[in-house]
This record gives structure tokens, C-alpha cells and sequence, in this order.
């Protein structure tokens, strides 16, 4: 019974209406379903004062046709004309009982209840009004020509003054209570914003202090490889080269030094930065070693994340050229300003498939593991913290290595 009960009072409910329209949804059918029911007990009263049922069971057979068909408008979501119909059928019925049905039992004052159920189940103000003057009408007129009450017992201006006041108290609150809700809703969305604001910040500053965090490993790994190579040419007792090799370093430190607490640097500085590694680079490999940057000068004064090329550079050297027995090392890195700055790599070193067959050391394989994995840690951080495109990818080349870097910039 109460499944049954919760089917009807759900008929018409759907998750896309608004809260507020559910409710009126709902409550009109909790109207059918009491009408259906006071049907049924009427006509038990009927029987049992032993009045006339002939014209009253006709009449109910056709309130429960009515009733069928305001489900069936509210099933098929034609809401408001079920309202209207729902109050036209009542206000029908009530007009047919307070004249010919039952007259003399005051079935009419219940004109007074029709515009304040109108009102709650409708938003449109002139059916609300027209509902309104409709009862005042079927009120007052039929006694004209029935002359059901004495003379003067009905004051129409007295009729017209209650229906009207109380039409207008319930309209008032109403509105006032529209009022509340869109100040509410307005409240509600002001506080939305400003958690949303709210959250945006807090995974900004995450993301930036995990940004940091991962370039504080990759800056050590840098050093590692640089005093690596010093010593190297020391050992090798290049001391010329030992020493323009460790002011070029110092020089470069003291860069990467200035911008490590910067999420973002200028792209002229980041290049900067790059043409030193490299000379470093070319020192290390005593003349075999040649790099080429093309199309920088095409590049506009823009900010980049700090610290995403010059690791795949390094990458490159280290274990794509520096593997190559034979023939000159050549790297060229590109530039390109689109929607996001593309960086491309290419080297003509060993290859992706032998550099894996090479058997390195256990610091090298730690070495280049932390590496790859803080950079692309690093790479998935700012698409999530720049909400753009920006990743790296792999392309078939016959020789060597091609890398596309794609990386956000601001203006």
C-alpha cells in the first residue's frame, strides 16, 4: 500500500525540474489522490443519511475521469495545463454541487480556497487573477437566477473583499518568499564561487610546491653530471679547459640559482640557460660536438616553466650521442610559438632501442630514472596547474632521437 501510495505522489517527478517544481509536482498529486479518496467517503455519508446517490454517483464517476486525466498531463509533463485543468475540474464540480447537486449546504464556499490553491500551484499571475474573478463570479451570479439564499444574504462587496484580501495576503507572501529564495540562491552561489575560488588556489599552491620540490631533484642531478665532467677534464689534466669549463659552470649556476624558487622565467633566460649547458657540452666533448638552436629569434618575450627543456637536452647528450662511436654528435633544438610553445629535439645518437640495450651503471640507471620520472611528474603538475596542453612526445626518426616538448607560456 505504500508502494502504491509513493508511485502516485512521485507521477510527473523527474531529476531535471528544479526542487521547487517537484514539490508543486507532488503536491498536486497529493490533491488527486485526496480528492479520489474524499470521493469515496462522501459517497459512504450519502449512503448512510440515506440521501440521494443517483446524481452524486454520476458525478463522481466523472470527478474520477478528471482525476485520470490530471495524472496523465502530469505523467507526460504538461504541468501547468494540469494545474489549470485540476482547478477547472474542482471549480466545476463545486459549481455543479452548490447548484444542482446539493444546494443550500454551502458547497460554494469553497470558491474562497480555489485562488489560494492556484496561487501555490501556479507561477502565471493572470491565470492566478483570472481564477480569482472566475470564483468571485460563480460565487455571487448564480443566486441571481437560482435564488437559492434570501434576499441580501449574500453581500457581494463583502464576498469580493474577503476573496480579494485573501488572495492578496497569500500573494505577498508568496513573492516574499520568491524574494528570500532568490537571495538565498544568490547567497548559496556567491559562497559556491568563492569555495571553487578557494579550491583553485589551494591546488595552485600544491602544484607549485610539488613543482619546486621536483625541480629541487633535477637541479642536483644537473650539478652531479657537470662536477662529473670537471673532474673528468682534470683527470685528463686539461686544466684550460677544467678551468673555462668551471667558469662557464659557475656562470650557469649562478642562473639556474635565480630562478629556482620561480615557477616561470622569461624564454630569452631559459635560453640563455640552454646555450650554457651546451657550451659546457661541447667542452666536454673536445670538437665533435656541434648544436644548433633555430627559430628563437621568432619567439615573442614570453614566460616559460623553468627548468622542462634543458633536461631532455640532457637526456639527449647523455645517453643518445655520448654512446656514438663514430662520426660527429650533432643535436638541433627548435623553436615554435603556437597556442603553446613547442620545443623540438633531435639528435643523431644511438637511438631509443639501443640506449636501452646498453648495460649502464647502477648510478646511471638511478641517475636517469629520478631524472625521467621527476620531469615527467613535473610535465603532468603544469598541465594540471595551467589547465592547457602541455607533455611530450616520441617520434620514429632513422637516426638518433626526435622529442616534442609542449609547454604553456604566459604573455
Amino acid at each position: 500500500m505504500q508502494s502504491l501510495f509513493n508511485k502516485i505522489l512521485n507521477i510527473g517527478i523527474i531529476k531535471a525540474n528544479s526542487v521547487k517544481e517537484n514539490k508543486k509536482i507532488k503536491l498536486l498529486n497529493i490533491f488527486g489522490f485526496t480528492w479520489s479518496i474524499m470521493i469515496i467517503v462522501i459517497t459512504l455519508f450519502d449512503f448512510v443519511f440515506g440521501r440521494e446517490l443517483k446524481e452524486s454517483l454520476l458525478l463522481h464517476g466523472i470527478s474520477y475521469v478528471l482525476i485520470f486525466i490530471i495524472f496523465t498531463l502530469q505523467k507526460t509533463r504538461y504541468y501547468t495545463l494540469a494545474r489549470v485543468f485540476f482547478l477547472s475540474s474542482i471549480i466545476g464540480v463545486t459549481f455543479v454541487f452548490a447548484n444542482y447537486t446539493s444546494p443550500l449546504n454551502l458547497v460554494e464556499n469553497f470558491y474562497f480556497v480555489y485562488p489560494l490553491i492556484a496561487l501555490i500551484l501556479i507561477d502565471k499571475k493572470w491565470i492566478n487573477i483570472s481564477i480569482l474573478v472566475l470564483c468571485f463570479l460563480l460565487y455571487f451570479i448564480p443566486n441571481l437566477y437560482f435564488k437559492h439564499y434570501p434576499k441580501d444574504t449574500i453581500l457581494p462587496v463583502l464576498v469580493f473583499s474577503v476573496g480579494v484580501a485573501a488572495f492578496v495576503i497569500l500573494n505577498y507572501s508568496e513573492n516574499l518568499n520568491k524574494k528570500h529564495e532568490k537571495e538565498l540562491l544568490k547567497s548559496n552561489g556567491k559562497l559556491s564561487e568563492a569555495y571553487i575560488e578557494l579550491e583553485e588556489r589551494k591546488n595552485n599552491e600544491l602544484a607549485s610546491m610539488q613543482l619546486k620540490a621536483l625541480k629541487a631533484q633535477m637541479n642536483p642531478h644537473f650539478m652531479f653530471n657537470a662536477i662529473n665532467s670537471i673532474q673528468s677534464l682534470i683527470l685528463k689534466d686539461n686544466k684550460q679547459e677544467a678551468y673555462n669549463y668551471l667558469t662557464l659552470f659557475s656562470s650557469l649556476l649562478r642562473d639556474n640559482l635565480k630562478v629556482i624558487e620561480l615557477n616561470t622565467v622569461s624564454f630569452y633566460e631559459e635560453l640563455t640557460m640552454i646555450k650554457k649547458y651546451l657550451q659546457l657540452e661541447a667542452l666536454r666533448f673536445s670538437g665533435d660536438f656541434n648544436y644548433q638552436l633555430n627559430n628563437y629569434t621568432t619567439i615573442e618575450d614570453i614566460k616559460i616553466p623553468t627548468m622542462v627543456i634543458q633536461p631532455f637536452i640532457e637526456n639527449a647528450i647523455r645517453y643518445g650521442l655520448l654512446h656514438k662511436e663514430e662520426g660527429e654528435k650533432n643535436i638541433t633544438i627548435d623553436f615554435y610559438q603556437k597556442e603553446v610553445l613547442v620545443c623540438v629535439i633531435k639528435d643523431n645518437g644511438i637511438g631509443i632501442e639501443m640506449s636501452k640495450k646498453i648495460h649502464l651503471s647502477n648510478t646511471l640507471k638511478e641517475s636517469k630514472g629520478t631524472s625521467v620520472k621527476a620531469i615527467q611528474n613535473r610535465l603532468k603538475l603544469l598541465k594540471e596547474y595551467y589547465k592547457t596542453d602541455i607533455g611530450i612526445v616520441y617520434e620514429d626518426v632513422e637516426e638518433g632521437t626526435k622529442v616534442i616538448i609542449k609547454m604553456p607560456y604566459i604573455v
